[in-house]
């Protein structure tokens, strides 16, 4: 296939994309409705946890998956639990709202054309990794007494980093319905970066996210981004450098690690390479299937 037909192809998924999100009209992902259910639940003052793990119960690939992570080394005190009672009892009501919503995000990344498909993986497991590193790090800095104004939590920073590139999604799908559009990873990925940040404020102001959370979808690449103090953004952000993505943007990744070990971020320059970072992160994505 000739470059000036590439082209083409290109401007088509464009020209649809750019016409349906002026008009409103591009579908939006949504979350599982047990993820929703959850979250809704999760906002009571108070919910017991039989009640909660019925709601989980739902859906037996989503129960098995929370298990898993929940057996994790991150949660993992002495003995492993087999249930969803137990899962809840180890990681509490509150954090389980991130963790069954971040659970839940695999089952939007699906699809049947082979091009469309590797990419999707692709951005799946690159998500997976960012998401394991942020809240290894986030959890390591507050380990060793690391300020935290903001509240922040290993179970915000483990679903910030799965929904730091969310915008790819309707993308996708949309390339989906125009399959002779897709002719090569590079065009759709070119397609990716030009429009899945819009697109990824745009789903989780309808998912109800907060604007912590927007914040990374915002600045996650953005190279001249400073947070006051650290927020969720920092922390993807650095997850993001430590998975090897940064470099695709522009952002000074040498200054960026200065910044880090500046302000008690990560404990030493080469803490990427470190045995403490590399197998509790492989872990936790090994809890995604990866």
């Amino acid at each position: 296939m000739n470059g000036s037909t590439t082209m083409a192809n290109e401007n088509d998924l464009l020209a649809s994309l750019i016409h349906k999100i002026k008009n409103d009209s591009l579908i939006l992902p949504t979350l599982p409705e047990v993820a929703l259910q959850v979250r809704s639940a999760t906002e009571k003052d108070e919910i017991a946890l039989d009640e909660l793990a019925d709601i989980i119960r739902q859906d037996p690939a989503l129960a098995a998956r929370v298990i898993r992570m929940a057996n994790t080394a991150h949660y993992r005190r002495v003995a492993a639990v087999d249930s969803i009672q137990g899962a809840l009892g180890r990681i509490g009501t509150r954090q389980i709202r991130s963790m069954v919503t971040a659970a839940a995000m695999q089952q939007l990344f699906i699809c049947s054309h082979p091009i469309i498909e590797d990419v999707m993986m692709t951005e799946w497991e690159e998500s997976v990794s960012v998401s394991s590193a942020a809240c290894l790090l986030l959890g390591s800095y507050l380990a060793r007494g690391g300020a935290n104004p903001r509240q922040l939590t290993v179970d915000g920073a483990q679903l910030a980093g799965l929904i730091h590139n969310i915008g790819v999604l309707p993308i996708l799908a949309e390339a989906e319905q125009m399959p002779d559009a897709v002719t090569s990873p590079y065009l759709l990925k070119k397609v990716l970066n030009r429009l899945a940040q819009p697109l990824g404020l745009n789903i989780l102001r309808s998912w109800g996210f907060n604007e912590d959370l927007l914040k990374v979808v915002r600045h996650w690449k953005d190279p001249d981004y400073q947070a006051p103090e650290p927020d969720y953004a920092t922390f993807v952000r650095l997850g993001a450098l430590s998975c090897g993505l940064l470099q695709r943007y522009g952002v000074d990744t040498d200054a960026l690690i200065k910044e880090a070990l500046a302000k008690g971020l990560i404990p030493s320059a080469d803490y990427f390479e470190d045995p403490a970072f590399t197998e509790p992160l492989a872990e936790l994505k090994e809890a995604f299937d990866l």
